[in-house]
């Protein structure tokens, strides 16, 4: 009798420890799979901005940027430079220190980028810059108000300094908009600069 009252005590312990835990996996399971629907687990409320930001930049902007993911083109800093897998055609000039890629937005070949990618002294990823020329000056100003809308979600506040926009203040990287504009030559340049 007293093995039977031990049994029973042992079993209606375990039962009230299954009765415990049970309410509670079931809760994790399912706020775990809420989770994974909502994109909460792993993303931030910044990422969240920054994508919805790319998404509505425009055709231009997000084939120069690519995707918001990384410091531009899903690129970080201090990759090596030989490890970057760019699918476009080398450009025809290329830098010393780097590599560098054309990028057409048309057929017309007045409407590309020139994207290079500077390495410092132990080859690794230090600097991004964009050569951006297009056919007419309302282009311009039409790509420079979208990218300027777009990397003020990315990089956070601006400041003016003559006719560039520089920001400075987020992930290691000092942005730089600039418009160079010439009477022949409309365009603009787009620099990502490594700071520590």
């Amino acid at each position: 009798m007293k093995k039977d009252l031990i049994l029973l005590a042992h079993l209606t312990a375990k039962s009230i420890v299954l009765v415990l835990f049970i309410p509670l996996i079931f809760s994790s399971c399912n706020s775990s799979h809420e989770n994974r629907e909502t994109g909460t687990s792993t993303r931030s409320e910044l990422d969240l901005l920054t994508e919805n930001a790319w998404k509505n930049s425009g055709d231009w902007v997000q084939r120069v940027t690519l995707s918001p993911k990384g410091i531009v083109r899903n690129v970080i800093w201090g990759v090596p430079i030989d490890s970057l897998n760019e699918k476009l055609d080398l450009a025809e000039n290329q830098p010393a220190n780097g590599k560098s890629y054309t990028l057409y937005f048309d057929q017309s070949d007045l409407n590309f980028t020139d994207i290079t990618y500077i390495k410092d002294r132990q080859g690794k990823l230090s600097e991004i810059d964009f050569d951006i020329f297009v056919e007419t000056k309302p282009q311009v100003n039409d790509l420079k108000e979208k990218l300027t809308t777009y990397l003020k979600v990315k990089f956070g506040a601006s400041k003016i300094n003559g006719k560039k926009i520089i920001w400075e203040k987020d992930k290691n990287t000092q942005v730089v908009l600039d418009d160079v504009s010439t009477a022949k030559d409309p365009g603009i340049k787009l620099v990502f600069l490594k700071i520590n």
